[in-house]
């Protein structure tokens, strides 16, 4: 029930200054702005935080997954959010369902995986 708005409009008008430590807000804004895309790829890297965090917001409640979507965790390593920023650019990631240890979570009968809804279930075909 967390929309996006909640924590997305921050990350993006801020380009992720507020989540990260300065030297690594350098690295990622030199991979931003040298992407083609650099818009498009500040979304992947968006959606990669969440894929890193993802066990975590599918077993948490909604306050817990509010402080950490606001309060990203700093010892987040950069450098492998944006190998998987690029997996998902790439259509390379393959994620599969994360069973729930929260009793408040309702069991996943749609076929999604988890808090993504299954939006990178599947790779593309290269």
């Amino acid at each position: 029930s967390i929309k996006p708005q909640f924590f997305s409009f921050r990350w993006l008008t801020l380009l992720l200054s507020q989540e990260f430590l300065y030297p690594e807000i350098q690295r990622l804004w030199d991979s931003f702005f040298a992407d083609s895309e650099r818009f498009k790829f500040l979304l992947y890297f968006c959606c990669a935080m969440l894929v890193a965090q993802r066990t975590r917001l599918i077993n948490g409640d909604f306050i817990d997954n509010m402080k950490v979507l606001q309060r990203y965790p700093i010892e987040t390593d950069i450098y492998q959010l944006l190998q998987l920023a690029c997996q998902i650019k790439d259509g390379k990631l393959i994620l599969h369902p994360v069973p729930s240890t929260n009793s408040s979570t309702p069991n996943n009968t749609s076929g999604r995986s988890g808090l993504l809804g299954g939006w990178f279930s599947r790779a593309k075909n290269r």
